[in-house]
C-alpha cells in the first residue's frame, strides 16, 4: 500500500464473504483505485481474529469494543484517515469515543431507517408495547446524537435524510443502490414458454410477502413461474405451505454468493421489487432492483413518487400494492412480447448506467468528498 493514499477502515454489518450492496463493488473495489480501503466484517461461527489481506474477520462479541480489539490485534488505528460505521450504533458509538484518542474523521452509512424499520416490524407482527415504543424514542435519541458528531454522513437517499434523520447538521453524502458495470449483461430470454418472474429478498410480514402469492393466485393465466431467492429458503418453504394451488409454480432457491444470484435473475424475464405504501420503503428505491437491471430485467415496482423519480414507463413497471392490482399486472405483463420486455430491460440498465448508479462513477465522487473532508 502507497504511504501517500489515505487510508479508510470500513466496519460493515455484514458476515466475512459478503457481497452486499455498496460493500463488494464500490468500498472493496473501485474505490480502491482512490485509497486504501481496510474492511471489517463479523463472525458468529469463528471465535479468533483474522487478517485476510485487507479484510478483518471479528467474531461477532466484539462488536461492542471493537476499537480495543482491534488495537490488541496490533490493528493501527492511528494510521487511518478515516473509519466508517455501516448501520450499527453501539459500534458507532465506539468509534466516535476513540476518534480523538486516533485522530481519524468519522462516517456514517445508513442503509436503510434500522430503529423506524425494527418499530414497524413489531407493529405488522403485533408485538409492540409502550416499553418498546419508549425503547425505540430512546435509540432514536441516541442515534442521532451520534450522527450529529460524525464527520460525514451517508444515507441511501436524501428523501430517507429527510424523511428519518432530518437537522443532524451533518455533512451528506447519499449513496444509493447502483449498478456494478463490470457485472452487466445483457437482457437473455428466459428458457420455456411460461413468462419466469424472480423475486429476490427477505420474506416477511413488514413486507407483506404473501400479498404477492395470494396476487399470483388470483391470476386466471397459468403461463407464468415465480422463483424466490432468499437467504432463508426453509421459512420460504414454511409460507409456501399455505398456498397450495400455487407451489408447483414457484421454485424456491438460495443464493450464496453474488454470482449465483446474479445467474439465478439472469434466468428470468421479469424482477418483483414491489413494497407496501410505507415511509420506510418509499424513500429508497430497493436495492434488489439493482440486481435485476444488472441483468437487462425489468423490475415491478410500487407506483410512488420515490420510484417514479428514477424510473418511467419505458424503463419499468409499475402498480399499487394491493392485490387486485398486483393480479392485473402479472396478467398484463404475462401478455408482453419477449421484445417489449427486453427493450424495457435494456432501458433501464442505460439509464442506470448513465446516471449516478453506476458504482465507478460514485467511487470517485466519494474519494473527492473525503478529500474534502
Amino acid at each position: 500500500m502507497s504511504e501517500n493514499r489515505k487510508k479508510l477502515l470500513y466496519i460493515t454489518d455484514q458476515e466475512e464473504y459478503t457481497d452486499h450492496g455498496t460493500i463488494g463493488p464500490l468500498f472493496n473495489g473501485y474505490l480502491k483505485n482512490y485509497c486504501d480501503v481496510y474492511i471489517v466484517y463479523f463472525t458468529k461461527y469463528k471465535n479468533s481474529f483474522q487478517a485476510k489481506g485487507t479484510d478483518y474477520v471479528i467474531p461477532e462479541q466484539y462488536k461492542q469494543e471493537i476499537c480495543r480489539y482491534l488495537d490488541v490485534k496490533d490493528v493501527d488505528l492511528a494510521s487511518f484517515d478515516f473509519v466508517f460505521v455501516r448501520n450499527m450504533i453501539s459500534v458507532l458509538s465506539d468509534v466516535q469515543n476513540n476518534k480523538e484518542k486516533y485522530g481519524f474523521k468519522v462516517g456514517f452509512r445508513a442503509s436503510y431507517a434500522k430503529t423506524e424499520e425494527a418499530q414497524e416490524a413489531r407493529k405488522a407482527e403485533n408485538k409492540a408495547n409502550i416499553f418498546k415504543t419508549l425503547g425505540t424514542v430512546y435509540r432514536k435519541y441516541k442515534q442521532d446524537k451520534l450522527i450529529k458528531r460524525c464527520d460525514l454522513f451517508m444515507p441511501t437517499s436524501k428523501n430517507l435524510e429527510n424523511e428519518f434523520f432530518a437537522n443532524s447538521g451533518v455533512k451528506s453524502f447519499p449513496l444509493p443502490a447502483g449498478l456494478d458495470p463490470a457485472r452487466i449483461t445483457p437482457h437473455r430470454e428466459s428458457d420455456g414458454k411460461e413468462r419466469h418472474f424472480i423475486y429476490v429478498g427477505t420474506l416477511d410480514s413488514l413486507r407483506q410477502f404473501e400479498d404477492i402469492l395470494i396476487a399470483f393466485a388470483k391470476v386466471k393465466s397459468d403461463n407464468w413461474h415465480l422463483n424466490i431467492s432468499t437467504f432463508n429458503p426453509d421459512f420460504a418453504k414454511i409460507v409456501m405451505g399455505r398456498y397450495p394451488t400455487i407451489c408447483n409454480k414457484v421454485t424456491i432457491m438460495e443464493a450464496e454468493n453474488l454470482n449465483l444470484l446474479m445467474k439465478q435473475v439472469d434466468d428470468c424475464d421479469v424482477g418483483i421489487a414491489i413494497l407496501p405504501d410505507k415511509a420506510i420503503y418509499n424513500t429508497t428505491v430497493p436495492a434488489k432492483i439493482m440486481d435485476y437491471y444488472t441483468c437487462a430485467i425489468p423490475a415491478l415496482l410500487t407506483d410512488n413518487a420515490k420510484n417514479r423519480t428514477l424510473f418511467s414507463d419505458e424503463d419499468a413497471l409499475f402498480c399499487k400494492f394491493d392485490i387486485d392490482s398486483m393480479a392485473k399486472k402479472i396478467e398484463e405483463i404475462i401478455d408482453m412480447t419477449q421484445e417489449d420486455i427486453a427493450k424495457m430491460g435494456h432501458a433501464g440498465q442505460n439509464k442506470l448506467l448513465s446516471h449516478k448508479r453506476n458504482y465507478e462513477i460514485m467511487a470517485k465522487e466519494l474519494f473527492q468528498e473525503l478529500e474534502s473532508l
